[in-house]
This record gives structure tokens, sequence and C-alpha cells, in this order.
């Protein structure tokens, strides 16, 4: 169930996609081998554990449930959602629903061994239906485990039944980017068939999903009852209906406001979360209920239980691989310039393709959210002597999507494509622009969404991204213009393919929205090792090991064997600007299970110290705090933290280099 709730003057800006497996290069030093301790298979080998093997005791142990046998509902275990969503600005409850929530007898009850939802036509606070949503927030939730409920749902036009699971707490932002999973939900008017799902990626409207549909096979409905099962693990979720295994998840992705790459996988189902079982009415999953639609009418849940895994181990989280496939037949391939965008410069007219409604625009196409043909007009027209298409809006509609150019591609699962373009406007805006597939596919999205901050000058954009969706020969390159009538400029589109998505450690680093220069400082985003944007490397001599604890997300450094000099052991993020004007922390949190020294360093590209601390560890945690000053103005400088002398084991957190004060404020 949905629940909605710098600006670069050089050319290119890029957009993290879903974290790939990655291949890093070998550092260089002065002096001496270095070795790059992501590289060592040795060190980073993963143990994947079967988790279908034979289980040595019950496989699920149950932890939680509810019966609904003593005719009162348990305000132990549930509580209420109430109104139409105003209760929690969320008028209709982000999805246009009809009905409001109430904790009444008359909408939510416990009768013949049965939770009861009733749904009722009638007037009450200003709307036209009553029902009911019920949940544990704040009573119960769990990470992982198997959640099962035997329910009936009613049929008929405009009937929304759900059981589904949200987080407790919204660690990852928003929805969709902390998660939500749908165990169940039905269409009233699809009364042989359910669906269960997930949502994720980042906050709406830049939110994805991936889900899949179940036909009951032995003529029976939603309305007979049905168990609903998810089995979830760390890297997988399972759906079953009446023990029978439909669906299996195990790719998705979220990325927090603000952060420069993805939470490490499996995030965002890697937290806890709480159960949910409501019947809506009416609203954007089945529409409004019809004049034949029967009221009132009820959903009956029989039990509720949720178990542990106790026959064996839960399962690691290992990111999917996907095998590249062939394209479609009837597919545009890609032209002789390796690109999927057709007519990408409008010079192009195809008979039977109207395109976008004027001439040169064949293989695109303009959506308009009204339906007709006065929110924007589109024109070509050149700008340094490249074409471009011009969109002048004049009704911006309420939604992102109101105004949306479509270049009509096609593509292949598994393969990797960069999609860049160009574009300006006659003054700053936003631009929402990805790559999904059209009403046939639910409009899926296939790449991460880009948030284009759009200037009066030219800039490039690039989206990398791997398609992981089922071929599609229809898709479409979305440029989103909804919401903001300021006139915009597309031009120079491409969409190829490429042979894979690196993961960029090194990136020039502009600092983060919470005044972090550096990356990932408590290594919790970007690959699922947790050590994306930072490098542990060492002589060849010195032998350290590195890990990421999936729970804490804290760094640990084993030293095996120290170094003779203190930078034989190193630390180091590349890429960090720092600046002459200003004054610097750096800040960490480190427990040393020895009395030990470290150095802290900033440092250009080649390793020269702009300036170095050296810091006296007590066995134990403890935060540092160190001062930085009189550096140099550098885009690229580095952070290095020097081990080669300590021993035991360092473990890390809360990296942070930010800046203190100008020194024109001190």
């Amino acid at each position: 169930m949905r629940s909605y709730t710098f600006k670069k003057s050089i050319s290119t800006i890029l957009i993290s996609s879903i974290m790939l497996t990655s291949f890093f290069t070998s550092v260089s030093a002065a002096e001496g081998k270095v070795i790059d301790v992501k590289k060592d298979s040795e060190v980073q080998a993963t143990v994947k554990k079967d988790y279908r093997q034979k289980p040595t005791k019950e496989m699920w142990t149950q932890v939680w449930g509810d019966e609904f046998n003593d005719g009162q509902i348990d305000s132990s275990k549930w509580t209420f959602d109430l109104t139409n969503g105003h209760s929690v600005g969320l008028p209709g409850w982000g999805n246009n629903e009809l009905q409001y929530y109430t904790n009444r007898v008359e909408n939510v009850r416990e009768e013949d061994g049965n939770l009861v939802i009733e749904a009722r036509k009638e007037e009450y606070e200003g709307f036209g239906y009553t029902s009911a949503r019920i949940k544990t927030k704040g009573l119960f939730s769990k990470k992982y485990g198997k959640f099962e409920i035997r329910a009936s749902a009613p049929t008929g036009k405009g009937y929304w039944p759900a059981i589904w699971m949200l987080p407790e707490k919204n660690v990852y932002g928003g929805w969709a980017a902390s998660g939500e999973i749908d165990i169940m939900e039905g269409w009233g008017s699809r009364p042989h068939t359910i669906a269960g799902t997930i949502h994720y990626g980042q906050e709406w409207p830049n939110n994805g999903y991936s889900g899949a549909e179940y036909e009951f096979t032995d003529g029976s409905t939603i309305e007979d009852f049905h168990t609903y099962a998810v089995e979830w693990e760390p890297g997988e979720i399972r759906w079953y209906v009446d023990g029978e295994l439909y669906s299996v998840k195990n790719d998705w992705y979220s990325q927090s406001p603000g952060q420069p790459a993805n939470n490490a996988y499996p995030a965002p189902f890697d937290e806890e979360f709480h159960l949910i079982m409501n019947l809506a009415v009416g609203g954007n999953f089945d529409g409004n209920p019809e004049a034949d639609t029967m009221f009132p009418k009820s959903m009956k849940i029989d039990y509720v239980r949720v178990y542990e895994l106790t026959g064996r181990e839960y399962r690691e989280p290992v990111p999917p691989t996907i095998e590249k496939e062939a394209y479609l037949p009837g597919a545009k391939l890609p032209q002789e310039d390796g690109n999927l965008i057709y007519n990408n410069r409008f010079t192009e007219d195809v008979e039977g393709d109207a395109g976008m409604g004027i001439p040169r625009t064949a293989h695109w196409a303009l959506f308009e959210e009204y339906g007709t043909s006065n929110n924007a007009k589109v024109s070509i027209e050149d700008i340094d002597g490249d074409p471009f298409l011009k969109v002048d809006i004049k009704d911006a509609g309420g939604q992102v999507y109101s105004v949306q150019p479509q270049a009509i591609v096609s593509l292949a699962k598994g393969r990797f494509y960069k999609l860049t373009f160009d574009a300006k406007a006659e003054d700053v805006r936003k631009m929402i622009v990805k790559v999904t597939g059209g009403e046939s596919v639910g409009y899926a999205s296939y790449s991460p969404s880009l948030v284009a901050h759009v200037t009066e000058e030219v800039q490039r954009y690039e989206i990398p991204f791997q398609m992981k969706s089922a071929s599609d020969n229809a898709a479409r390159v979305e440029f989103n213009l909804g919401t903001d009538s300021k006139t915009t400029w597309i031009g120079n589109a491409r969409l190829q393919e490429v042979e894979d998505i690196p993961f960029n450690d090194d990136v020039l680093k502009t600092p983060l929205a919470d005044g972090n220069h550096l990356y990932n400082g408590s290594f919790d985003i970007g690959e699922a090792d947790g050590m994306s944007y930072w490098h542990l490397v060492h002589n060849g001599k010195a032998v350290p090991s590195s890990s990421v604890d999936s729970e804490k997300r804290e760094l640990t450094i084993d030293i095996g064997k120290p170094g003779k000099k203190v930078e034989d052991i190193q630390l180091v993020q590349r890429g960090i600007l720092i600046s002459k004007d200003d004054r610097y922390n750096v800040s960490f949190k480190v427990t040393s299970s020895h009395d030990n020294k470290v150095k802290v360093k900033i440092a250009n590209k080649d390793g020269e110290a702009y300036a170095s601390e050296e810091v006296k560890l007590s066995k134990g945690e403890q935060m540092v705090t160190l001062p930085f000053e009189k550096l140099s103005d550098d885009s690229n400088a580095q952070f290095i933290l020097e081990l080669g002398h300590a021993k035991g084991t360092i473990k890390l957190d809360n990296m942070r280099l930010a800046r203190k004060f100008s020194q024109n404020n001190s």
C-alpha cells in the first residue's frame, strides 16, 4: 500500500546508480610496493551460504502473533491510523482514497475468531465511506523472519485490501527510501488475483518498485480464506500463497537525501518493519466504487503469526548478478554511433509516427497530464549549432510528470547503459529524468532518478544504470518538466550500452549537505562491503585487513603485522576539496584494542602533507577531534590515517572533515 509521504560549472553531473560489482585500480606511492586491500581476494572473499540447506531443527519458530479469539482487540499489539490521512498530512493517504478510517466497532472488531475490518458506505466526518487501518507501529516490529496471515477480502470495484509493512524508523529517509513490503494487495475488481510488491529507491517521486501477481488456479477468489506469507532474509524476500512460492526478490536499492551514493546493500530492507492491515475504498489502485459495488463488506483476518528462522542461519546478503540477455525481436538496436535514442538531433519524420505532434520529432512522444495539447508547446531551436527541443509550458500541472517529453528506446535485461543529455532553462529549475517502462508494466523504473538542477547555461547530465527488469522494446527516457512552467531546452541526448559501471571511489568530492568533506564516513553507503570511497593500503610487508560490521556499520582494521614506518599502513580517501582560507576539524570515533599511536594527514594527490597530527589512542573507545589549518587550495586532496605502528584492532566510525570557520570571520 503506497503511503506517500551543486550545481557544477563543469559539464558532467553524475548520479550514482544501484551499486554494482566494481573494479579497482592499484595505488601508486612515492616508495615501496603499495597494495590496495580492496583488491586482495584472500581478505575480501565472500562466503556464500546455501540458505536452502537441510535444517538442523524446526525451520521457523513463532515469536509473535494474534489469533483474534478473545473477542477484544489487544491494545498491547495493535493501534490505529485514523482520518482520511489529513491527520498525518496525507489527504487520501497519498492515493486519492475515499474512506475515513476509524476505530469504531462498526469498522473494526473481533468476531467469531476473526479480526473484521468493515468498509461502509455512509456519511462520516465529511466523507462518503468509512473503514479501518490497524497496525503494530510502536508495539511490535521485526527485522527478518516469516510473516504469515490467513485472511479473506471483499470483491467489488473499488475495494483495496492490503496486508503490508513499513519501517519502524525511516532511517534512510521518507517514503520509499526506507522501503515498503507489500505481503498482499488485492483488487476488488480482479477477484482471482493478488500481488506482492516492494517499494524502494529514493524519496517520492523518485522511488521505484518491483513485484509480481499471483492468480488463484483453483477457481477461488480473494473472498475465500487464503494464507499469505513472506519469508524475509538479508538480501532476499520470498512471497507465498497457501504455501506456494510465487515470487522472489533480491534486487533493490536505497539512496537517502543528500547522499552521493546508495545506502549499502541490502538497505533499505535491513531495518525493523511493523505490520499494517487495512481495507481502503477507491483510489489509484482499483479505482472508485461503481453503482453496483455492494456495501458493507469486510476483510477478515483469521490469524497473524510471525516467526524467527531457527533451522539454519540467515543467508548472507549478496547483491544479485543479472546475466545479459539479447534484445527482443523488433527492438530499436544501437545505431552506427551506438546511440539507442533515435533522432536525437530532431531531423527525422517517419510515416505513421506522429512524434510530438510537430515535424522532425519521430521516435519521440509528448505526454501531457490532462490529455490536451494546450499544456506545452514544443519546437526545435539551434543552440551553438546543435538542435535542441524547446519546451514552452503553459500549464505546468500538479505532478512532475504533467509535462513529459519522452524518447522511445529499446532495452535488454542485464545490460548496462549510460544516458547523457544537455539542458538549459530560462531560469533555474529542477527537471527529473529517468528511464521507465510504459503503462503495460506499471511505469516501472528502469534507472535511478536524476534531479537535474537546470540553469541558464547549457550543462551536461549523466545517469548510468543496469536494466534489471524484463527486456522492453517500448521503454521511455522521461524528461519530467511538470510543476514548473519555465521554458526548457533539451538536446544531444544519448543512450548507449557500456560494458559495466565501475564504482568511482576517487570521484572529486564536493562537501555533503551536512558539511562533511569525507564521503561514507559512517561506512554505510555504496557497495555492500561498506568500504566505498575508502582505500586501505599497505607496503606489502605490513599485513592489515578490513571489514565493515553490517549491523554496527563501523570499520574494523585488523593489524596482522605492523609496519616499520607509520605510513606503511594507510586508510585513504581521495578527491577531497579543501581551501587555504578555511580552518577544519577532523573528528572520528575510534576503539583501539591497545594503546596505539596513529597519524592523521591532509595531503595533496601525491601524498605530500599540507598538515599532519599525531594521535595517541588509549585502549578502549574514544572520540578524537583535531584542528587543521594553513592548508591549500586543492580540489583533489587526500585524507590519510596512518596506522603502520598500530597493533591489534582499530575500529572506526563517524569520520568527518568539516570546515570550522573562515579566517575572515575569526
